[in-house]
């Protein structure tokens, strides 16, 4: 996978989807996005109450990534699934055999494959039938490398946004102060986006392998280790940022660390996760100013995704 590759074949692979990612192309979306959240919430705010993760937090971003990569609306309720099976699988409500969150790869693989045979034979404008029609290095992906690009496009293009909604939703309900500043300061939310990433990184940690010796605050690090980066812990270090455990919208600077840092594996989706965030956010601002929780929040069970499962909320639409 993409993920787990060192330069320079990473940069190739990279340089084969990136362009469906950059600061332009994402922003030609921005009507869509807006078209998508004013959807979402307009159809909750009818009912008074929904399971803000579920219905709100994960059909943005899963039609999103849906329609970028191709695949049939009606199939991205799929990919949700296989997502949740594969995250997941420590958590009691998604009750997965290690065997069962295997399985979800398959499933999804096959998917994939099959998706593959359609753009092959009909390519369209999306990212699957681009990376299907590229060359790296003089050759085409193997069907392996196909269907890991389709994981990871997939399950990161939904498992993270989706949290971060989520996180930042229960963040502005916990912290009223900050919700009542943002609703009398709309021009704040840029600045609260950066902090909810701070706040509720929804990538807890990713491991990496050393390059060579390295010596880090006291500690050793030999060629060949793997180091656990834990960017949750970096963005509550209070040798950098002021009393981090407190939500504050105004914060700065805000030198977070959700996207992964810099260097080459910087987060591929950012422009597409702030925008996402940002739209739905403006929307929810503007329909549902005043929202409470109605029930227990349901939070995943890993150390690897910041997750939480079910939030439900009550609230009356503003007119």
């Amino acid at each position: 996978m993409m993920l787990m590759m060192d330069p320079p074949r990473h940069t190739k692979l990279r340089l084969l989807v990136n362009k469906g990612f950059t600061p332009r192309m994402v922003e030609r979306l921005h009507e869509r996005i807006r078209g998508i959240a004013v959807d979402i919430v307009e159809r909750v705010a009818a009912r008074g109450s929904c399971d803000f993760v579920v219905e709100v937090a994960a059909e943005l971003p899963l039609q999103v990534i849906a329609e970028m990569m191709g695949v049939p609306q009606e199939d991205r309720h799929k990919v949700f699934e296989w997502s949740n099976r594969m995250i997941g699988s420590e958590d009691p409500e998604y009750a997965v055999t290690a065997e069962d969150a295997m399985n979800a790869g398959v499933e999804m693989f096959s998917y994939a494959n099959d998706l593959a045979a359609q753009k092959r034979a009909n390519p369209s404008d999306d990212i699957v039938s681009t990376l299907l029609a590229a060359e790296v290095e003089g050759e085409r992906l193997t069907d392996l490398e196909f269907d890991m690009f389709f994981e990871l496009l997939a399950v990161a293009g939904n498992e993270t946004t989706r949290n971060l909604i989520s996180h930042g939703m229960l963040a502005l309900l916990e912290n009223p102060d900050q919700l009542d500043l943002l609703l009398a300061d709309p021009s704040l939310l840029p600045s609260a986006v950066d902090e909810m990433l701070r706040y509720a990184s929804p990538v807890m940690y990713m491991r990496r392998t050393a390059q060579s010796d390295l010596e880090l605050h006291g500690q050793t690090i030999k060629q060949g280790d793997k180091v656990a980066l834990w960017y949750i812990a970096a963005n509550h270090d209070p040798a950098v940022f002021e009393d981090p455990h407190r939500f504050d919208i105004r914060r700065s600077p805000n030198e977070f660390l959700a996207f992964g840092g810099g260097g080459p594996h910087f987060c591929l989706g950012s422009h597409l996760a702030k925008l996402e965030i940002t739209v739905m956010f403006e929307e929810l601002l503007a329909r549902l100013p005043r929202v409470e929780l109605a029930g227990p929040v349901e939070r995943l069970r890993s150390n690897f995704i910041n997750g939480i499962k079910h939030m439900p909320l009550q609230f009356s639409a503003s007119t």
